[in-house]
């Protein structure tokens, strides 16, 4: 007999019941889903009974802030939302943040420069759109500027303000040309950063400058004497005293007097007085005449006082010797270390009076510093801060060790 194959008799096989039945993988599915939900709020509840709001932060914190990766609060605010901004009244409760410029027209918030959960040196490291929303068309309280009003990046900077100048003036007399050509000495025999150098204070309070930024003013006890002593006169073994002239004239009269008492047989040779006093008084003349032409007066220029020919009555020509040339900005020599000075400094060879200002001018720093990928970087914050450090004040802390480390 035929099968017969009907719709009906097709939908008789069907078990209508099967939704109703628990099968292998659905049954394991719910189970799982369960337990990973109930797995995942005891997770996020031993993070609650802690305290420990890790689980929420944005990323990693810098490490002056780490210790408080566990409290978001402490920045965040106590009823603080995700996302929600820091104000700046948390900064400041550890940061003093000197204002940047009293004429400025308004203040920035402190997140609008720093960003944290963005690594290690983005904190400080701020980001040029920052420096250039104000400085790209400045404007001031008064409407007046000391600075360039349109600065946008380093490749609009204007030439710096120490190398427009040219020539300055030291009150000294020095030839470069002299003793690296003829006397063949290196720039390091004389110039050195200022935290190697002894004597020298290893930063700069007022500015947060480095030290490394600076070179030490050379000095005669540190970097000329050992080639240009003091020399007075033949009868005098000991070097005079680079100090004031009336104090080089004081010891040159007890140096001469001491050697006619000891050699009273030098009276009346060689032309000289025969009586002691006259004896010395013909001597210091001769002596300090020397010394105001030759000796000091290589370096130092000299104005007699009442037409006195001699120390005692001289007056030495102050001197002025830069230690920071560029007062808005730093620089930090050890980061240049690996090139010669000559490819930043290339007149110092060729310099003979100390009034030439042979500082680069900042066609030489955009040579590295061109702001794309393969550059040295030309960021503002590499060379510029935004906070007037000489008005930082200190900090009264407002939280106890449980409040933030807990």
């Amino acid at each position: 007999m035929a099968r017969i194959r009907n719709t009906k008799k097709l939908g008789q096989r069907v078990d209508r019941t099967y939704l109703r039945k628990l099968y292998p993988i659905p049954q394991w599915r719910r189970i799982l889903t369960a337990v990973f939900v109930l797995a995942g709020l005891a997770w996020l509840g031993m993070y609650a009974v802690a305290r420990n709001q890790t689980l929420y932060t944005a990323g990693n914190l810098t490490p002056s802030h780490a210790f408080l990766g566990k409290n978001c609060a402490v920045c965040h605010g106590a009823s603080a939302g995700i996302g929600k901004k820091v104000a700046d009244q948390k900064c400041v409760a550890c940061h003093d943040g000197p204002v940047h410029q009293a004429s400025q027209t308004f203040t920035p918030a402190c997140i609008s420069c720093h960003v944290e959960h963005q690594g290690t040196m983005r904190l400080a490291r701020v980001s040029d759109d920052g420096c250039s929303g104000c400085h790209g068309n400045l404007q001031t309280k008064s409407g007046k500027t000391s600075v360039a009003a349109n600065v946008e990046s380093f490749q609009s900077h204007p030439e710096f303000t120490a190398v427009k100048a040219r020539q300055d003036s030291t009150g000294l007399r020095f030839n470069h040309q002299k003793h690296a050509g003829e006397m063949s000495q290196k720039c390091g025999d004389c110039h050195v950063p200022a935290d190697t150098a002894q004597g020298l204070a290893t930063s700069d309070p007022h500015s947060h400058v480095s030290s490394r930024a600076l070179m030490s003013i050379p000095t005669y006890a540190g970097t000329c004497m050992p080639c240009h002593a003091l020399t007075v006169d033949d009868k005098i073994s000991d070097a005079a005293p680079h100090d004031k002239p009336e104090v080089v004239h004081k010891f040159v009269v007890e140096q001469l007097t001491k050697y006619v008492a000891a050699h009273p047989a030098d009276l009346g040779t060689e032309g000289t007085p025969r009586t002691a006093a006259a004896w010395v008084q013909f001597k210091v003349a001769a002596d300090e005449k020397k010394l105001i032409d030759e000796t000091c007066g290589r370096c130092h220029s000299f104005t007699s006082v009442a037409g006195s020919p001699g120390l005692e009555a001289a007056a030495v020509s102050p001197t002025h010797v830069a230690a920071r040339w560029f007062r808005k900005a730093s620089f930090d020599h050890a980061a240049h270390q690996g090139l010669t000075c000559a490819s930043c400094h290339p007149n110092g060879a060729t310099s003979k009076v100390s009034s030439d200002v042979l500082l680069p001018g900042i066609g030489v720093c955009r040579q590295c510093h061109t702001g794309g990928s393969a550059s040295a970087g030309a960021n503002c914050s590499s060379c510029h801060v935004y906070h007037d450090w000489s008005k930082e004040k200190s900090v009264d802390g407002k939280y106890v060790i449980d409040q933030i480390a807990r």
